[in-house]
Protein backbone atom coordinates (compact mmCIF):
# COMPACT_ATOMS: atom_id res chain seq x y z
CA UNK A 1 0.00 0.00 0.00
CA UNK A 2 1.02 3.41 -0.36
CA UNK A 3 -0.33 6.29 1.46
CA UNK A 4 0.85 9.74 0.45
CA UNK A 5 4.51 9.48 0.17
CA UNK A 6 4.44 6.15 2.64
CA UNK A 7 5.13 2.84 1.62
CA UNK A 8 4.19 -0.04 4.40
CA UNK A 9 2.02 -3.60 4.14
CA UNK A 10 -1.41 -4.46 5.85
CA UNK A 11 -0.55 -6.10 9.01
CA UNK A 12 -4.05 -6.06 10.29
CA UNK A 13 -7.07 -3.98 10.42
CA UNK A 14 -9.20 -2.96 13.39
CA UNK A 15 -12.84 -1.50 12.89
CA UNK A 16 -14.11 1.44 14.93
CA UNK A 17 -15.32 -1.32 17.77
CA UNK A 18 -11.64 -2.73 17.81
CA UNK A 19 -12.46 -6.04 15.91
CA UNK A 20 -10.06 -7.52 13.65
CA UNK A 21 -11.80 -7.48 10.12
CA UNK A 22 -10.30 -8.54 6.99
CA UNK A 23 -11.88 -6.57 4.22
CA UNK A 24 -13.30 -2.25 4.52
CA UNK A 25 -15.78 -1.54 2.00
CA UNK A 26 -16.48 1.76 1.05
CA UNK A 27 -17.45 4.26 4.03
CA UNK A 28 -15.99 1.92 6.76
CA UNK A 29 -13.74 3.74 9.36
CA UNK A 30 -10.65 0.79 9.67
CA UNK A 31 -7.18 1.17 11.62
CA UNK A 32 -4.52 0.13 9.55
CA UNK A 33 -1.31 -1.27 10.72
CA UNK A 34 1.78 -2.06 8.97
CA UNK A 35 2.93 1.85 7.70
CA UNK A 36 6.77 2.57 8.86
CA UNK A 37 5.57 6.40 9.75
CA UNK A 38 2.16 8.52 9.98
CA UNK A 39 0.85 9.41 6.58
CA UNK A 40 -0.05 13.24 6.51
CA UNK A 41 -3.71 13.87 6.66
CA UNK A 42 -5.56 14.30 3.29
CA UNK A 43 -3.15 11.41 1.83
CA UNK A 44 -4.41 9.18 -0.54
CA UNK A 45 -4.85 5.63 0.13
CA UNK A 46 -3.60 3.29 -2.70
CA UNK A 47 -3.52 -0.38 -2.98
CA UNK A 48 -0.53 -1.35 -5.41
CA UNK A 49 0.04 -4.85 -6.20
CA UNK A 50 3.91 -4.27 -7.73
CA UNK A 51 5.66 -3.59 -5.18
CA UNK A 52 8.68 -1.85 -7.37
CA UNK A 53 5.95 0.35 -8.86
CA UNK A 54 4.88 1.16 -5.54
CA UNK A 55 8.66 2.44 -4.51
CA UNK A 56 8.81 4.35 -7.36
CA UNK A 57 5.97 6.21 -6.54
CA UNK A 58 7.07 6.73 -2.96
CA UNK A 59 10.63 7.89 -4.68
CA UNK A 60 8.95 10.57 -6.91
CA UNK A 61 6.59 11.88 -4.29
CA UNK A 62 9.29 12.51 -1.23
CA UNK A 63 11.13 14.14 -4.64
CA UNK A 64 8.00 16.58 -5.01
CA UNK A 65 7.82 17.31 -1.79
CA UNK A 66 11.62 18.15 -1.30
CA UNK A 67 10.77 20.83 -4.09
CA UNK A 68 8.21 22.25 -2.78
CA UNK A 69 9.51 22.89 0.46
CA UNK A 70 12.64 23.77 -1.20
CA UNK A 71 10.82 26.20 -3.23
CA UNK A 72 8.98 27.52 -0.39
CA UNK A 73 11.72 28.54 2.01
CA UNK A 74 14.28 29.89 -0.05
CA UNK A 75 15.89 31.38 3.38
CA UNK A 76 19.33 30.54 3.62
CA UNK A 77 21.27 34.05 2.52
CA UNK A 78 24.13 35.47 3.38
CA UNK A 79 25.15 38.09 5.76
CA UNK A 80 25.58 40.83 2.97
CA UNK A 81 21.70 39.95 1.19
CA UNK A 82 20.09 39.61 5.01
CA UNK A 83 21.78 43.36 5.53
CA UNK A 84 20.27 44.77 2.88
CA UNK A 85 16.69 43.35 3.62
CA UNK A 86 16.67 44.59 6.97
CA UNK A 87 17.92 48.25 5.29
CA UNK A 88 15.17 48.25 2.88
CA UNK A 89 12.83 46.91 5.10
CA UNK A 90 12.00 43.94 3.54
CA UNK A 91 9.84 41.30 5.43
CA UNK A 92 11.97 38.47 6.95
CA UNK A 93 11.27 35.08 7.62
CA UNK A 94 10.74 32.66 10.54
CA UNK A 95 10.67 29.31 8.97
CA UNK A 96 9.09 26.07 11.20
CA UNK A 97 8.75 22.15 11.17
CA UNK A 98 5.94 21.44 13.62
CA UNK A 99 5.56 17.65 14.58
CA UNK A 100 2.27 16.86 16.96
CA UNK A 101 1.15 13.64 18.29
CA UNK A 102 -2.40 14.12 16.49
CA UNK A 103 -3.31 15.22 13.14
CA UNK A 104 -5.81 18.01 14.05
CA UNK A 105 -3.54 19.46 17.06
CA UNK A 106 -0.96 19.89 14.38
CA UNK A 107 -3.24 21.83 11.92
CA UNK A 108 -4.50 23.64 14.23
CA UNK A 109 -0.77 24.91 15.33
CA UNK A 110 0.11 25.66 11.79
CA UNK A 111 -3.22 27.89 11.14
CA UNK A 112 -2.52 29.71 14.52
CA UNK A 113 1.10 30.29 13.92
CA UNK A 114 0.74 31.42 9.99
CA UNK A 115 -2.06 33.70 10.86
CA UNK A 116 0.54 35.89 13.55
CA UNK A 117 2.37 37.06 9.84
CA UNK A 118 2.63 40.42 9.38
CA UNK A 119 4.32 43.15 7.21
CA UNK A 120 7.75 42.45 8.76
CA UNK A 121 7.88 39.05 9.91
CA UNK A 122 6.27 36.58 7.88
CA UNK A 123 5.49 33.03 9.61
CA UNK A 124 6.60 30.19 6.66
CA UNK A 125 5.57 26.43 7.90
CA UNK A 126 7.35 24.46 5.93
CA UNK A 127 6.33 20.75 7.18
CA UNK A 128 3.72 19.89 9.69
CA UNK A 129 3.06 16.31 10.72
CA UNK A 130 2.54 13.69 13.36
CA UNK A 131 4.59 11.76 15.50
CA UNK A 132 8.08 11.87 17.13
CA UNK A 133 10.73 13.90 15.58
CA UNK A 134 13.03 12.53 13.06
CA UNK A 135 16.55 12.92 11.79
CA UNK A 136 14.74 13.71 8.07
CA UNK A 137 12.53 16.81 10.06
CA UNK A 138 16.42 17.72 11.85
CA UNK A 139 18.01 17.30 8.14
CA UNK A 140 14.96 19.80 6.16
CA UNK A 141 15.60 22.28 9.25
CA UNK A 142 19.43 22.16 8.59
CA UNK A 143 20.16 21.36 4.68
CA UNK A 144 16.66 23.60 3.66
CA UNK A 145 16.19 26.34 5.67
CA UNK A 146 17.27 27.44 8.95
CA UNK A 147 14.12 26.32 10.58
CA UNK A 148 12.94 25.85 13.77
CA UNK A 149 11.50 22.47 15.05
CA UNK A 150 8.80 22.74 17.37
CA UNK A 151 7.38 19.54 19.08
CA UNK A 152 4.04 19.13 20.60
CA UNK A 153 3.32 16.70 23.50
CA UNK A 154 5.42 14.21 21.76
CA UNK A 155 9.91 14.33 21.78
CA UNK A 156 12.46 13.47 19.25
CA UNK A 157 14.08 10.56 18.39
CA UNK A 158 17.28 9.97 20.32
CA UNK A 159 19.34 10.25 16.99
CA UNK A 160 17.11 13.17 15.59
CA UNK A 161 18.22 14.87 19.05
CA UNK A 162 21.72 14.34 18.26
CA UNK A 163 21.54 15.46 15.06
CA UNK A 164 19.87 18.62 16.08
CA UNK A 165 22.43 19.01 18.83
CA UNK A 166 25.47 18.94 15.96
CA UNK A 167 23.59 20.70 13.61
CA UNK A 168 22.81 23.61 16.05
CA UNK A 169 19.19 22.89 15.34
CA UNK A 170 16.88 24.30 17.90
CA UNK A 171 13.85 22.06 18.98
CA UNK A 172 11.12 23.85 21.22
CA UNK A 173 8.90 21.09 23.01
CA UNK A 174 5.66 22.25 24.66
CA UNK A 175 2.30 20.49 25.94
CA UNK A 176 0.43 23.97 26.17
CA UNK A 177 -0.81 26.08 22.68
CA UNK A 178 -0.79 29.38 24.66
CA UNK A 179 3.03 28.67 25.52
CA UNK A 180 4.05 27.97 22.24
CA UNK A 181 2.28 30.88 20.52
CA UNK A 182 3.88 33.14 22.99
CA UNK A 183 7.04 31.73 22.34
CA UNK A 184 6.97 31.99 18.70
CA UNK A 185 5.63 36.09 19.32
CA UNK A 186 8.70 36.50 21.39
CA UNK A 187 11.09 34.93 18.24
CA UNK A 188 9.10 37.22 15.41
CA UNK A 189 10.00 39.97 17.73
CA UNK A 190 13.97 39.07 17.96
CA UNK A 191 13.80 39.04 14.15
CA UNK A 192 12.63 42.76 13.95
CA UNK A 193 15.01 45.79 13.90
CA UNK A 194 15.61 47.67 17.37
CA UNK A 195 13.91 51.42 17.42
CA UNK A 196 16.15 53.24 19.62
CA UNK A 197 14.36 56.45 20.63
CA UNK A 198 16.12 59.64 23.05
CA UNK A 199 13.77 60.95 25.05
CA UNK A 200 15.29 64.43 26.63
CA UNK A 201 14.92 64.69 30.59
CA UNK A 202 16.00 68.31 30.92
CA UNK A 203 18.79 70.96 29.62
CA UNK A 204 21.50 72.35 31.50
CA UNK A 205 23.82 75.25 31.48
CA UNK A 206 27.50 74.65 32.44
CA UNK A 207 28.51 77.22 34.61
CA UNK A 208 31.55 76.03 35.89
CA UNK A 209 34.02 73.21 35.58
CA UNK A 210 35.92 72.32 38.41
CA UNK A 211 38.98 70.17 38.74
CA UNK A 212 39.07 67.95 42.06
CA UNK A 213 41.82 65.73 42.83
CA UNK A 214 41.05 61.70 42.27
CA UNK A 215 37.62 62.51 41.47
CA UNK A 216 37.77 64.33 37.97
CA UNK A 217 36.56 67.32 36.39
CA UNK A 218 32.65 68.25 37.71
CA UNK A 219 30.45 70.76 36.57
CA UNK A 220 28.81 73.07 37.99
CA UNK A 221 25.18 73.52 35.72
CA UNK A 222 21.97 75.26 36.17
CA UNK A 223 18.63 73.53 35.31
CA UNK A 224 17.14 75.28 32.60
CA UNK A 225 14.18 72.93 31.85
CA UNK A 226 12.71 69.70 32.45
CA UNK A 227 14.58 67.76 35.35
CA UNK A 228 17.92 66.10 36.53
CA UNK A 229 18.01 63.28 39.03
CA UNK A 230 21.37 62.07 40.31
CA UNK A 231 21.98 59.00 38.03
CA UNK A 232 20.96 61.36 34.81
Amino acid sequence: MVCGSILGKVRAMYDDRGKQVKEAEPSTPVEVLGMDTLPEIGDQFQVVTDITKARQIVEYREIKIRDQVMAKSKARIGLDALNAQMREGETKDLNLIIKADVGGSAEVLADTLEKLSTEKVRINVLRRGVGAITEADVLLAATASDALIVGFNIRPERKAAEMAEKEKIEIRLYSVIYELVDDVRKAMIGLLDPVFKEVPQGRVEVREVFRITKVGVVAGCYVQEGHITRNS
